[in-house]
């Protein structure tokens, strides 16, 4: 049997016994695994505190010939508190260990979707989102706490609960909020969702479904005017022609700024803007494209869409 070192993030864990746990982790080196971490429950094991959901570890698994993986050992390399301190970053963060613990094959590696999901939980974990004007309530009155607005621990990263929410643990690599809540130092609305919305792109694109923009995904027709409105396919891959559009079953009317953002979210990540007034036909469109190729509507992006 052979022995196998990654980095991975955590994207799902269940109770198997009462000494056991299943875990799903998404690595770096070989994509989706799946492992059981015996004795994972036991306060004093090799497996540190690296379970909960969102954190990245350095794990060594044994490959074996069918079923489970046999973790050996998981070391914690780096986590998000802060997230437990905001809520919308939270449902954003649980949105990415959804799509990456779901919308992916075992053994199928993609470096730069983890590097990309490493990415946007950095973000996530370093900056606050300012709560809405004359929202009442402090950073502390609006923490996860399980139930708020109706999406509970059990909901998230395919209905199974992230274990514990645990303290910070002396030694470990953290990253904490640097900014207050405030509109100059936060992540806004705009911002966070432009920083989903970038992730998104990137994981339709290393699945294989980027959207095509710049022409018709069915005739290979040149559009002459990227800032004006067109027919929009997922399934098809992307925008269509006039004649094209009518044709196919799931189409529908975008407009040429809503396409614009797309394009420059694709080429610039999520320093591009995503301004109010095309904001949330951008997130409906890739909310549509990326449940398209899951094959259902994701759980959590309801909560993402929310504010």
């Amino acid at each position: 049997m052979q022995s196998e070192k990654a980095l991975a993030i955590v994207t799902r864990g269940t109770d198997w016994s009462e000494t056991s746990r299943i875990t799903t982790l998404f690595t770096r080196e070989f994509g989706k695994v799946r492992a059981l971490a015996k004795g994972g429950r036991r306060l004093k094991s090799n497996f540190d505190v690296a379970f909960d959901l969102l954190t990245v570890c350095e794990v060594v698994f044994i490959r074996k010939a069918s079923g489970l993986e046999l973790l050996t050992e998981a070391r914690m390399n780096e986590q998000f508190p802060a997230l437990r301190k905001n809520l919308p970053a939270l449902y954003a963060g649980y949105y990415v260990a959804e799509l990456l613990a779901e919308g992916l094959q075992d053994y199928d590696p993609h470096p730069a979707l983890f590097d990309a999901a490493l990415h946007i939980l950095r973000t996530l974990g370093r900056t606050a989102v300012s709560p809405p004007t004359g929202e009442k309530g402090t950073e502390a009155e609006i923490c996860y706490t399980g139930e708020k607005d109706g999406a509970t621990a059990d909901t998230v990263a395919g209905g199974e609960a992230p274990v514990g929410t645990g303290a910070e643990v002396s030694g470990i690599r953290s990253v904490e909020a640097i900014s207050p809540l405030g509109k100059e130092g936060g992540l806004g609305n705009g911002s966070l969702l432009a920083t989903v919305s970038a992730f998104e792109l990137v994981w339709l694109q290393e699945l294989g479904y980027s959207p095509r923009l710049d022409a018709c995904a069915t005739c290979g027709r040149e559009r002459l005017s990227p800032t004006a409105r067109a027919f929009f396919s997922p399934l098809a891959g992307g925008v269509l022609c006039p004649e094209c559009g009518p044709t196919v079953a799931d189409r529908r009317m975008v407009s040429g700024d809503a396409l614009l953002c797309i394009r420059d979210l694709t080429e610039r990540g999520a320093e591009a803007a995503l301004p109010g007034g095309a904001r949330a036909e951008v997130r409906q469109v890739l909310g549509y494209a990326v449940s398209c190729v899951l094959g259902r509507r994701p759980r959590m992006l309801t909560y993402v869409d929310a504010r």
